[in-house]
């Protein structure tokens, strides 16, 4: 396993101001509601001097969050932040997280990460296959793994004694620590800090599998990972080593965890094997999901028409996708 010394001095430059401006812009930016963006850009040397005295005098305190629930593609709890600590969480990710972090991490941990992602992603996964395709023509076999419901999972105190293996500045992980806290359970979906640290939190488990496990064709996109190997009886045995490893971790597998052939045609990060994008949920299964959610009084009307809407079009797209083909 890689050894890497702990990083020190990491706090400082988070109240850079400088790296205060770079993340202030970069929020601004990518912030949809351009009415806030706008109040916040009016005085922006107000909100940069007060960001720069908060971290300065280490007394940032993450403020309350906006909770709201998505239920497509399945049901997840996402959460907003107010612009000044996103601005706060940017620079914890960048000049803490990212140098502490990423250097430790391996390639084939393709989430939220430069130069990585999806298209990477499938394109290790395309590699892979073609290789054992070459080698063993069909007759080899894929552990297809998924974690239930990982982000609300993750454990805060496993998470931060990984963190202090990384990162030895105690201001550092005192702010880290403080954010990680800041939800009551898992770490919340829509903040940048919990991106990083989720990728990071199997990071033991991407070691494990490689170098314990003896896997050497592996991808993993955050908690859905793929192993190759010839031997079923092999991928078997590791996927009790895998269950026994999340155990330690106060994680499980859900039950769309299986072993694959070759030849079988599955789902990952929405594609399929030959590249084209999931079937399996039509247009018509999310109408009648949003319909029972409307009546349970989950959603209101005007989510419900927007939806059906919304939903028209696509399909009116797909069938003259498929009229041109």
């Amino acid at each position: 396993m890689i050894s890497l010394k702990r990083k020190g001095y990491l706090y400082q430059d988070i109240y850079n101001f400088n790296n205060i401006e770079k993340a202030f812009n970069e929020v601004c930016k990518n912030t949809k509601n351009k009415r806030k963006v706008a109040i916040f850009r009016e005085y922006k040397c107000s909100y940069i001097s007060k960001i720069h005295d908060v971290l300065e005098n280490r007394a940032y305190i993450p403020g309350p969050y906006n909770v709201f629930t998505i239920y497509e593609p399945k049901e997840r709890r996402i959460v907003s932040q107010s612009m000044f600590d996103k601005i706060v969480n940017h620079l914890v990710s960048r000049h803490i997280l990212y140098p502490s972090i990423i250097p430790c991490l391996i390639n084939e941990n393709v989430a939220s990460r430069k130069n990585l992602g999806t298209n990477a992603g499938l394109n290790i996964r395309a590699n892979i296959e073609k290789k054992f395709y070459n080698l063993y023509k069909n007759d080899y076999y894929i552990l297809k793994c998924d974690i239930s419901k990982f982000f609300a999972s993750i454990d805060h105190e496993i998470l931060k004694q990984k963190l202090k293996r990384k990162i030895k500045d105690k201001d550092a992980l005192n702010i880290v620590f403080s954010i990680i806290d800041s939800d009551e359970n898992g770490l919340s979906i829509g903040n940048m800090t919990s991106q990083v640290l989720a990728i990071f939190y199997l990071n033991d488990l991407d070691h494990f599998i490689k170098e314990e496990l003896k896997i050497s064709s592996y991808i993993r996109y955050q908690d859905d990972f793929l192993l190759y190997h010839h031997s079923k009886k092999h991928l078997s045995y590791c996927l009790e080593k895998i269950k026994e490893f999340l155990n330690k971790e106060k994680l499980i597998l859900n039950k769309k965890t299986r072993i694959f052939k070759g030849s079988d045609n599955f789902i990952f990060l929405g594609r399929n094997k030959y590249g084209k994008y999931a079937k399996y949920r039509t247009v018509k299964r999310k109408l009648k999901k949003r319909k029972y959610l409307y009546y349970s009084g989950t959603i209101n009307l005007s989510s419900l028409v927007t939806s059906q809407l919304s939903y028209s079009h696509l399909e009116e797209l797909n069938k003259k996708r498929r009229q041109n083909n």
